[in-house]
């Protein structure tokens, strides 16, 4: 095979390669919505929290399972990204307690 065929192959993968990871980036999707969450919301997998909204499984940081607090407040601001090409993918961003400043609690 020469060094040109060689050549064109190469560039042709690396495109298609560049094509298929764009096209899997487009496909996250960031939601922003204000929930109310309950101890049912809240499961534990495998030693990671996750957030059951909208029938997803959304993982929630450590920052974030502590900074829900339950026996006080329950309906929080959340915006969470997911990717449509998954069925069960998703993550929690930003969590806020609905009405909080940002210049104090």
């Amino acid at each position: 095979m020469s060094k040109s065929k060689l050549f064109v192959i190469f560039v042709l993968f690396i495109f298609i390669g560049v094509f298929a990871a764009g096209f899997y980036t487009l496909s996250d999707v960031l939601i922003e919505k204000t929930v109310k969450i309950d101890v049912q919301n809240i499961i534990e997998k495998d030693g990671k929290n996750y957030l059951l909204i909208d029938e997803r499984e959304l993982l929630l940081s450590k920052d974030f399972y502590d900074k829900i607090e339950l026996e006080k407040y329950n309906e929080y601001k959340i915006k969470y990204v997911y990717n449509r090409l998954k069925k069960n993918d998703g993550e929690v961003v930003v969590l806020k307690r609905y009405g909080e400043q940002p210049w104090g609690k």
